[in-house]
C-alpha cells in the first residue's frame, strides 16, 4: 500500500476509535458502579449468612449433646444406678451404662470425656473406668459444680479450671463443658453427669478465609471462649470491638472500623440459646476484593472493545486486499516458508501450492511404503467379508499386495486364550497379549505361507495359504502341526494356554468369512475338550446324543450340602457333577443350557432359603458372565466361589445369628426366673426346640453346660445376699430352689471354700 493509503488507514482509524470509545467509556463506568455495590451488598449479605452458619452448627451440636445427656439421665437405667453402690458384683450394670456413655459419644457429637458420678454411693465413672469418689483427686472441683443455680448449663472452661480436664486440652486450651446435676426432676441432688467437648471439634464447624479473616465466641459475660486466627489483629484491637459490640442493641449487625492496621468490617450475631456472641472480623480490602475484579474486569472489557472498532475500522480499509490477505495468512500458517520472504505476494502463492503438490507425493510415496498396515487391513476386510471386488479383481488385489495365490486352497485358524487363572495376568492385559500372540505366529508360519494376521474381537486369524497344493487332509495335518507350534512357543514364551479353531479347506478367496465362522464354530467346542485344544471344522460331530439327562439327584445333593455349609461334601458333589456334564458329548449350546440350569437351581434355593440379598458377583448379569466364560476350569471356579460360597458364608452368618438369640433366650430365662424351678426341658417347650439341640447350642455359645451356668448364677446371687441382707442359709437356700440347706452348704462350701455362715461372718456389711 503506498503512505497516501497508509494516511489515510491511520485517518479512519482514528476516527473510528473516537466514536466508539466515547459511549465505551460512560456505559463502562456506570455498569461498574452498579455491578461494585450490588457484589459489596452481596458480600455482606453472605458474611452475615456464614456467621449465622456458623452460630447454627455450634448451637446444633450443642442442641444435640444437650438432648442426648438429657434422654440418657432420664432413663430408667440411669435412674436406677444411681442408687446402686456399684459394687464389683454389680459388674453387668456398670457394662449397661458404659455401653449407653459409649453409645452416646458415638454420636457426631465430638465428646472426647464423659463423667457420671454419684455423692451419695461414692463412685465416679468416666472413659477410663470407674472409681470411688473419694479417691479422685479434683474431687473438690467437681463437687464445685453443684454451687451452680442451674441443674443444666453450658460453662468453658481452660485445663487449668476444669476439674477433668480432655486429653487434648493442652492442645485445643479450652473445653466445653455440658453439666447436669441429677436427677434432673428431683430438689434433691446427689449425681452429676458432665459432657466435655474441646474447642478443636467446635473449630471444626466454623468455616472462614484463613488470610484475612478471624472469627471469635464471647460467652455471656463477655469472655472470649473460642478464637480462630487470632494472629490477624494485635490483641489491642479487640478491646475497642468489644466495646462496640457490647454498645449494639441489636440481635445482629454490621459495622466497618478503621484501625491502625486498616479499615475492617465487623459482623457479629447474639444467641438467644445460651447469651454467646459470634464474631467474624475481616479485613474491608478482601471483602471488596470481587469489586476490584469487577473494575479490572469492566476495563479489560472496554480495552477489548476499543480492539475491536480497531479492527473493524482496519477490516473496512483493507476491504479489496482482504482475500488476497486471507490468503497469504493461511499459507504461512500452514506452510511457513524457510527462507525471507522477498518475492511478491502472488509468486509467494505459487510457491506454497508448489510445496503443497510435493508434501502429497511424498505423503502417497510414504502411504505405500506402509504395505503391511494396508495388507493387514485387506486381511480385516477379506474374512470380515467387508470387500467389494470381484472375483477376478479380489485375485488381482491379493497378488498385488505380495500374498500367496491360494490355488491349492486356504483354510483359516483362529486363536483364543483358554484362561487367565493362575497367570500373572489381568483381564486387562488380554489386548496387549494377543499383540504379543500375534507376533508369535509371524515369526513361526512362513510369510509365503499365509496372509498377514490379524487380531479380531478377542481371537487372532491367521489365513493359511495351501501352497504345496497337497490333498486336504495332508494340508489339514500340516496346520495341525504349525498350531501346536505355536502353542508350544506361547506356553514357553508367554506361561498361556492357547486353543486352536480350524476352518474346512476352501478354494475361493471370497469365501473366507464362511472359513471365519467356521473357525470360530470349532473353537466354541474347546469347552468339551479342555484347555489347549485344537479343533478343526471338519471333525465337529453333526449332532449329539439324544439319551443326554441332567443329573438332577446330583443336583440335589449339591443343595443339600450348600445347605448344611458343607463345604467338603460340596466340592467333592459339585466336581461330580461337572464330571458328569463333561461325559456327555453336548454341545455348545447344549452345555450353556445346562449350565444356565445350574445357575438358575442355585439362585431358586437362595430364594427358598429366604437369602435374598446376597450378592453373588459384581457383573449386572450372571448369565453374561457365564456365557463369556470357555475353559471348564473357569466355569467350575465360578460356580464355587462366585455362586455357592457366597450362598454358604449367609447360611453360616444366620446360623450363628440363631444360635446368638437362642443362648440369649436361655440366659434371660435363668436371669428372671433363677428362684424357680426351671429346667432345660421347660425351657426347650417354652422355645419349641428339642431339649439335645438347645443343650448343645448353649454349651457351644457360652463354653460351659446349662446346669452348671445356673448353679453359677444362683451361687452369684446367694453371696449378694449373704453380704446385702439378713436373710438366713435356709431362707436363702429355700429361694434359690436347693431341696435342703445341707444341699446348700456343701456346694457354696465347694465353690467358696468355707461356709454360707462363715463367708457372711468374713464379708458381711
Amino acid at each position: 500500500m503506498s503512505k497516501k493509503s497508509n494516511s489515510y488507514f491511520i485517518r479512519m482509524l482514528l476516527f473510528g476509535l473516537l466514536i466508539s470509545a466515547l459511549p465505551v467509556v460512560i456505559v463502562g463506568f456506570f455498569s461498574y458502579m452498579k455491578t461494585s455495590d450490588t457484589i459489596q451488598r452481596q458480600a455482606h449479605d453472605s458474611k452475615l449468612q456464614q456467621l449465622r452458619q456458623i452460630q447454627t452448627n455450634v448451637e446444633q451440636l450443642m442442641k444435640t449433646v444437650d438432648h442426648s445427656m438429657t434422654y440418657f439421665v432420664n432413663s430408667a437405667l440411669l435412674k436406677s444406678t444411681m442408687l446402686e453402690p456399684l459394687t464389683v458384683d454389680q459388674f453387668q450394670l456398670f457394662n449397661q451404662i458404659r455401653k449407653e456413655v459409649n453409645h452416646l459419644q458415638t454420636f457426631d457429637t465430638g465428646i472426647e470425656n464423659f463423667i457420671l458420678l454419684s455423692t451419695a454411693k461414692d463412685w465416679y465413672i468416666d472413659n477410663s473406668g470407674l472409681y470411688r469418689l473419694h479417691e479422685i483427686a479434683d474431687r473438690d472441683k467437681l463437687l464445685d459444680y453443684f454451687a451452680n443455680t442451674a441443674d443444666s448449663l453450658w460453662l468453658a472452661e481452660t485445663p487449668e479450671e476444669a476439674a477433668v480436664p480432655v486429653p487434648s486440652a493442652k492442645r485445643c486450651g479450652v473445653q466445653f463443658n455440658l453439666v447436669k446435676k441429677l436427677p434432673l426432676t428431683s430438689a434433691g441432688k446427689h449425681g452429676l453427669a458432665m459432657a466435655s467437648i474441646p474447642s478443636c471439634t467446635i473449630s471444626e464447624l466454623i468455616s472462614y478465609d484463613k488470610s484475612s479473616e478471624t472469627v471469635l465466641i464471647l460467652d455471656d459475660r463477655g469472655r472470649t471462649v473460642l478464637h480462630e486466627n487470632a494472629g490477624l489483629l494485635p490483641e489491642t484491637a479487640y478491646p475497642i470491638l468489644y466495646r462496640e459490640i457490647g454498645r449494639s442493641a441489636s440481635v445482629h449487625d454490621q459495622f466497618r472500623t478503621v484501625l491502625k492496621e486498616g479499615e475492617y468490617s465487623v459482623t457479629f450475631r447474639k444467641s438467644d440459646y445460651n447469651g454467646w456472641t459470634y464474631v467474624s472480623i475481616i479485613s474491608v480490602k478482601e471483602l471488596t476484593k470481587d469489586s476490584r475484579s469487577i473494575g479490572w474486569f469492566t476495563g479489560l472489557i472496554c480495552l477489548a472493545l476499543l480492539l475491536l472498532a480497531l479492527l473493524a475500522t482496519w477490516i473496512g480499509s483493507h476491504r479489496l486486499y482482504r482475500p488476497v490477505g486471507r490468503l497469504l495468512q493461511l499459507a504461512s500458517q500452514f506452510f511457513p516458508s524457510r527462507e525471507k520472504r522477498e518475492t511478491d505476494d502472488f509468486t509467494y502463492l505459487a510457491e506454497q501450492i508448489r510445496h503443497v503438490v510435493q508434501e502429497k507425493t511424498e505423503l502417497k510415496e510414504r502411504i505405500e511404503a506402509q504395505a503391511e498396515q494396508v495388507k493387514a487391513l485387506f486381511t480385516m476386510k477379506l474374512v470380515q467379508g467387508g470387500h467389494a471386488l470381484g472375483r477376478h479383481a479380489l485375485r488381482e488385489r491379493i497378488v498385488s499386495l505380495g500374498y500367496p495365490v491360494p490355488s491349492g486352497g486356504y483354510a483359516v485358524a483362529a486363536l483364543r486364550i483358554d484362561t487367565l487363572d493362575g497367570t500373572p495376568y489381568e483381564q486387562k492385559d488380554v489386548d496387549l497379549l494377543l499383540f504379543a500372540v500375534n507376533n508369535i505366529v509371524e515369526e513361526i508360519i512362513p510369510a509365503d505361507e499365509r496372509f498377514t494376521p490379524v487380531i479380531l474381537d478377542q481371537s487372532q486369524v491367521t489365513l493359511v495359504v495351501n501352497r504345496q497344493e497337497t490333498d486336504r487332509d495332508t494340508f489339514l495335518e500340516v496346520l495341525n502341526k504349525k498350531a501346536a507350534t505355536v502353542q508350544a512357543a506361547i506356553r514357553q514364551v508367554l506361561q498361556l494356554s492357547v486353543s486352536f479353531g480350524i476352518s474346512g479347506v476352501h478354494t475361493e478367496p471370497a469365501n473366507a468369512n464362511n472359513a471365519l465362522l467356521e473357525a470360530l464354530e470349532a473353537l466354541k467346542h474347546r469347552i468339551r475338550l479342555g484347555d489347549s485344544a485344537i479343533v478343526f471344522y471338519r471333525d465337529l460331530p453333526q449332532k449329539y446324543a439324544l439319551a443326554t439327562y441332567f443329573p438332577a439327584h446330583l443336583q440335589s445333593e449339591l443343595n443339600d450340602a450348600i445347605k448344611l455349609a458343607d463345604r467338603r461334601k460340596t466340592d467333592e458333589v459339585l466336581n461330580e457333577l461337572f464330571g458328569h456334564l463333561f461325559r456327555q458329548r453336548l454341545g455348545p449350546h447344549d452345555f450353556e443350557l445346562w449350565t444356565a440350569r445350574m445357575l438358575i437351581d442355585l439362585i431358586h434355593l437362595s430364594h427358598s432359603l429366604g437369602i435374598h440379598y446376597v450378592e453373588f458377583a459384581d457383573n449386572p448379569s450372571l448369565f453374561d458372565h457365564l456365557f463369556r466364560l470357555r475353559s471348564p476350569k473357569e466355569i467350575r471356579s465360578w460356580f464355587r466361589e462366585a455362586i455357592i460360597e457366597p450362598l454358604i458364608c449367609a447360611i453360616e452368618e444366620r446360623t450363628a445369628s440363631q444360635y446368638r438369640n437362642i443362648s440369649e433366650r436361655i440366659i434371660r430365662i435363668i436371669h428372671e426366673e433363677f428362684d424357680r424351678d426351671i429346667t432345660l426341658e421347660g425351657i426347650a417347650a417354652r422355645l419349641h426346640y428339642n431339649p439335645n439341640y438347645i443343650s448343645g447350642v448353649f454349651r457351644k455359645e457360652t463354653g460351659i453346660s446349662f446346669s452348671e451356668y445356673l448353679a453359677r448364677h444362683r451361687h452369684r446371687i446367694a453371696v449378694r445376699w449373704l453380704t446385702e441382707t439378713e436373710m438366713s442359709v435356709k431362707e436363702i437356700s429355700e429361694k434359690l430352689r436347693y431341696n435342703n440347706a445341707q444341699n446348700f452348704i456343701r456346694s457354696f462350701r465347694k465353690m467358696e471354700g468355707v461356709t454360707p455362715g462363715k463367708y457372711r461372718e468374713t464379708y458381711g456389711a
